[in-house]
């Protein structure tokens, strides 16, 4: 590819994303009626000719942004999310962290609750299903249908998301209860869903804090926020053991489920 080529493709993603972050403002701060072309190419600041060189309609922006803030969300945690080797530990992290986000990121929050971002051939998808099935294939989990499993637990976060951006009175201990549900609803036992409780909690906590190997993405890096002071100041975070095996984090008196 020739320097003009490179350049001219660079402008074409540098609009691109222009329009796909145009549309995620739009849809976020949207009240009434659904929002139309005119909305998007008024918030870019483009013409309506521009936004029909990239795209040719505006289920096609949501379908392409859904897609991307999705596969970008699991991209940001995989450095932090991976090394978990156990599943009840990748599930009760995994299920927790979009809580974390819809706290601190409320722009994200209110698209990803807006439009439909949780297809079956996303990353975060993807993961799920690998994850519950080695969960159920090692005795932690107990299901009928990785299918259906998947498609309850995107749901229960994706209405957790939009609980936490509209607001709920204690949001940690929303989380708190939300993450007990969510692995009980996997089967796993009292004692595993308040560690999964615990750990997830005193995990992200190190995460945010800079205390782990892992890097962290833009979303999680305002702590001095009080969004932010709020998180780290919920429970108690002693050094979370990844091994699942020793050293179990101890739930605060608010955080013990009922």
């Amino acid at each position: 590819m020739d320097h003009r080529s490179k350049v001219a493709e660079q402008k074409r993603l540098v609009m691109r994303a222009k329009l796909l972050d145009a549309a995620m403002r739009v849809y976020a701060d949207h009240v009434g009626p659904g929002p139309v072309i005119d909305d998007v190419i008024r918030e870019a600041k483009v013409s309506r000719g521009t936004f029909y060189k990239y795209f040719d309609s505006l289920e096609q922006v949501l379908i392409a942004l859904g897609r991307e803030l999705s596969n970008q969300m699991t991209s940001d945690v995989l450095p932090v999310y991976d090394v978990l080797t156990e599943p009840w530990q990748r599930a009760a992290v995994g299920f927790r962290v979009f809580l974390v986000r819809a706290l601190l990121d409320r722009k994200w929050a209110g698209f990803v609750t807006r439009v439909d971002v949780w297809p079956h051939h996303t990353l975060v998808a993807q993961y799920m299903a690998a994850d519950l099935e080695k969960g159920k294939a090692l005795g932690q989990f107990t299901f009928d249908i990785v299918d259906v499993a998947t498609d309850f637990l995107m749901g229960a976060s994706a209405h957790g998301i939009q609980a936490i951006r509209q607001g709920v009175p204690d949001p940690h201990r929303y989380m708190d209860a939300s993450v007990h549900m969510a692995l009980s609803s996997l089967g796993c036992d009292r004692e595993t869903c308040a560690r999964g409780v615990a750990f997830s909690l005193a995990y992200l906590k190190s995460w945010a804090l800079g205390e782990l190997a892992a890097g962290r993405p833009f979303w999680a890096l305002n702590m001095s926020s009080k969004d932010g002071r709020m998180f780290l100041s919920h429970g108690s975070a002693p050094a979370p053991d990844t091994s699942g095996n020793t050293t179990e984090p101890v739930l605060a008196p608010d955080s013990q489920p009922q």
